[in-house]
């Protein structure tokens, strides 16, 4: 089993790459993923990275296995509007914020991946526009059905360096059961979890990606959050957070009112 994060900075907070980018993938047209957001934790020589989604001005939503706690003194920050992962780059539309509140969902386990699930405040409210969007909550929480393609984004690892731009990928919806085959049952695929397969081109998710969304017929379904090893693999699959009834509760009672 991998999580799909980026570098290590302790045995309890997991942030390693294992080498791979959003796989077969294509470079996402510029800004037209306005509610992506980049994390980027700097701490002395090592940074990692996941993704997010803006789901209002002041709040992103991203995997809880990012542990983004678990790194004091380092600064982490959150960048909107972006294509580039440079930190430096001056594309219009673009902004940068700090971190002020990380929320991980209380019953997170990251033995078996269960609950995977954080929300982060930002210092500033977004400014929203053409380069940035926030993407609304699902108002229903059926399971997609297997076989629906759905899209995902991330600015994971290539195999030399991290992605310089913003990539994107088709994935289709895989059944549980066979996803559970493929995993080996290295972890149990609770109904909380989604699954999709590898595409017959090796399209995938890997290191990197972590937190990103899962877009199924436009709506957000499910945030990025491990799968298996190498990235890639015939036969492989990606696990995602489903956005179930459950979890938007929980999002609603921490951040509700500021939705």
């Amino acid at each position: 089993m991998k999580a799909f994060h980026a570098l290590l900075f302790s045995a309890a907070c997991l942030l390693i790459s294992e080498g791979a980018e959003i796989i077969n993938g294509r470079i996402a047209k510029p800004h037209s993923r306005p509610y992506m957001a980049y994390i980027k934790v700097q701490k002395g020589p090592y940074d990692s990275i996941c993704g997010g989604t803006l789901i209002n001005s002041k709040w992103v939503v991203t995997a809880a296995h990012c542990e983004i706690s678990c790194s004091p003194g380092g600064e982490v920050m959150v960048i909107l509007g972006a294509n580039s992962s440079d930190d430096n780059a001056t594309e219009e539309g673009r902004q940068k914020f700090h971190v002020t509140e990380i929320l991980q969902h209380p019953q997170y386990n990251d033995m078996n991946m269960r609950n995977d699930i954080m929300l982060i405040g930002l210092n500033a409210s977004a400014e929203f526009g053409k380069y940035v969007q926030k993407k609304s909550l699902p108002q229903t929480y059926e399971d997609i059905e297997a076989g629906t393609v759905c899209e995902t984004a991330g600015w994971g690892w290539t195999g030399d360096q991290y992605a310089d731009r913003l990539m994107e990928v088709n994935v289709t919806v895989l059944n549980r059961r066979t996803c559970q085959r493929n995993l080996k049952n290295e972890v149990y695929i609770t109904e909380n979890m989604m699954c999709t397969s590898v595409g017959p081109g090796g399209q995938d998710t890997c290191n990197g990606d972590s937190g990103g969304p899962l877009i199924c017929n436009g709506v957000f379904r499910g945030i990025i959050s491990f799968g298996t090893h190498p990235c890639g693999k015939h036969n492989g699959a990606a696990v995602y957070t489903r956005l179930t009834k459950e979890y938007i509760d929980w999002i609603n009672k921490k951040i509700g009112h500021q939705l």
